[in-house]
């Protein structure tokens, strides 16, 4: 059927030569029509109501191109089909060859084998160490972070003891540090 449906179909397409000889004749007829109306459009130039002379001239322009525009999707379409046909035929082609083919050789019977436990590939088995290593190493970085952050949080709560050691000998001492003097541009109060 397929077969059949492919002949009708290319017995009314048109030969290759016949579609380039009509896309030659319809670019010689769009250049002829395209010409004449540019002289026309020249000659409004030169008259009076120069705007609808030139939309006279651009709508007549457009209405004898639109048969060309129309023969030449139909040209495509018909173009288009071929190369569908085409493609069908050469799919069918292929298939009928690989239908014709003998079937592969059977393979013996073989008893069921275990299912073998899956060796780590090399890469992964070096893998496991270097993750080990590197989870030491992170806890060690971690543990060391630790370390550091207390040693900072002594370190500032010896420094605030310094502080305000200092204040209260100077208050022992009768020596109180006197207020800081209120910005001349500050509001009073």
């Amino acid at each position: 059927m397929a077969a059949r449906w492919l002949l009708a179909l290319l017995a009314s397409l048109p030969l290759a030569a016949t579609a380039d000889d009509e896309r030659a004749r319809i670019a010689a007829e769009r250049e002829a029509l395209t010409a004449r109306f540019a002289q026309e459009e020249l000659e409004c130039q030169r008259r009076f109501a120069v705007n609808d002379c030139l939309d006279d001239v651009r709508r007549r322009s457009r209405d004898a191109l639109v048969p060309l525009r129309a023969r030449e999707f139909e040209l495509d379409d018909a173009e288009r089909l071929q190369r569908a046909a085409e493609r069908r035929a050469a799919i069918e082609a292929r298939q009928r060859e690989r239908d014709a083919r003998p079937p592969p050789a059977a393979l013996p019977d073989l008893p069921p084998r275990e299912p073998a436990v899956p060796a780590l590939p090399a890469s992964a088995a070096a893998a496991v160490p270097r993750r080990a290593d590197a989870a030491q190493s992170a806890t060690l970085e971690a543990q060391q972070r630790a370390q550091a952050a207390q040693r900072r949080r002594d370190e500032a709560a010896a420094a605030q003891e310094r502080v305000q050691r200092r204040l209260r000998e100077r208050e022992a001492a009768g020596k109180a540090a006197a207020p800081l003097p209120v910005p001349a541009s500050a509001p009073m109060r």
